[in-house]
């Protein structure tokens, strides 16, 4: 098998259920964000079309292990690199070129450097990763204003209705999942189910999203800092996922955050262990500004973790050719102080993104840095089916109904 994300990523987690509530911008036409959308689509089907292999695909994400350096491109330090340039012509179809340096021109832009370091006797990657896109009409304050709207449609049962009846986004998710609403004293829950219609529709999906979901116990608690009450909650039960919106929320709801929490507990019992963790919180500093948006986000502390159980027992045949850590305390300890922390003097894992508008249009720069273990292990799993590609076809399609709402 030639690649497997095996990394036990937090990440994993932020990204399926923010990016999850993101896409579910159904509330008004907008022909700004119409076009961003559809800029964002297009582009990201050029980058799969042309991906070389699945490598490829998923370092640009910053994901790598050593055996895969191989197949990447080396530059002048003689470190493994991936760089991706795009060109976008009137009719938004998308020219891409793997391994440009440098280019003069263009609308999209990647560059991610892996440099192998010592951290003691432990080799690990410092991975920086650069993306410039020139796409215009939506900024991170138009999702904070969705947000804003869609927590009060939640909270109008009869109007919420009739948002389900029209949105071809919610149709869709419907189509391919079960979802239910349902009101407790303090939450309104939307849960989203995958099933034997998402199975059916979606395999590559179902068997990698599905497997990792079912796998997972998750609580994720999201406050704004500077206004407390302003909250919500994303849970699962198994396959289940579960988005709980705060009841009678304020008026000003996350309309304009300062300083953004996630404290997450998480479990994942896998191979015959279960590794939990307690209060892994998460901090995304705003600023949101009339042509500019910035965001800035860092892990800040962990409260506990726990790993019982007996992982060599129950290890399938055909699943040993993955790296298998020979002390899962010790690899699970260095795992969260690269994430939290660092070792290179440049701190743990972060993000920090611009949405600038000029007179030219809008350019958009997000750089990351992190730091992690050259040889990586996942309790997820090492088979084709846990390809990141594998969940592209889904999100694609969740797209093209989202694109639909918005037109």
């Amino acid at each position: 098998m030639k690649f497997s994300k095996k990394k036990f990523k937090f990440y994993f987690l932020i990204n399926i259920t923010f990016f999850n509530i993101c896409l579910l911008n159904c509330l008004h036409k907008n022909i700004e964000q119409y076009q961003f959308w559809t800029g964002y689509d297009h582009l990201q089907k050029a980058i799969k079309s042309t991906a070389k292999n699945e490598i490829h695909f998923t370092a640009l994400a910053g994901s790598l292990s050593e055996e895969s350096e191989s197949q990447l491109f080396k530059n002048a330090d003689g470190f493994p690199i991936v760089t991706l340039t795009g060109r976008k012509d009137q009719n938004q179809n998308w020219t891409m070129r793997w391994n440009e340096l440098e280019p003069k021109q263009y609308d999209y832009y990647a560059n991610v450097t892996f440099t192998p370091k010592l951290w003691g006797d432990k080799e690990i990657y410092a991975v920086e990763r650069k993306i410039i896109h020139k796409l215009s009409g939506y900024q991170p304050k138009d999702f904070f204003q969705w947000l804003n709207e869609f927590v009060l449609v939640v909270n109008d049962h009869n109007t919420y209705q009739n948002l389900k009846s029209s949105s071809k986004n919610l149709q869709f998710l419907c189509s391919v999942m079960a979802c239910h609403i349902t009101e407790t004293a303090e939450w309104h829950t939307l849960e989203f189910t995958i099933n034997e219609t998402t199975k059916t529709k979606f395999p590559g999906f179902y068997q990698r999203s599905g497997s990792r979901l079912e796998k997972t116990k998750l609580n994720i608690t999201i406050w704004d800092k500077t206004n407390p009450t302003h909250r919500l909650k994303i849970t699962n039960q198994g396959k289940t996922l579960i988005f709980h919106f705060p009841v009678n929320p304020p008026k000003d709801y996350f309309l304009s955050p300062k300083e953004i929490h996630f404290l997450g507990d998480i479990e994942i019992r896998s191979f015959g262990i279960t590794v939990k963790i307690d209060n892994l919180e998460y901090r995304l500093k705003t600023i949101l500004e009339n042509n500019s948006d910035t965001l800035h986000g860092n892990f800040i502390r962990i409260g506990k973790k726990e790993i019982n159980g007996n992982f060599f027992y129950v290890i399938p045949q055909g699943l040993v050719n993955f790296f298998i850590p020979g002390n899962m305390d010790e690899y699970f300890d260095d795992f969260f102080t690269l994430l939290i922390h660092g070792t290179q003097g440049k701190g743990g894992s972060q993000i920090h993104a611009k949405f600038q508008r000029t007179k030219q249009g809008q350019v958009n720069t997000i750089t990351t840095y992190n730091e992690i273990k050259r040889k990586k292990f996942s309790l997820f799993g090492n088979d084709d089916s846990q390809k990141a590609s594998n969940d592209f076809d889904f999100y694609a399609a969740w797209e093209e109904a989202m694109l639909g709402d918005l037109k």
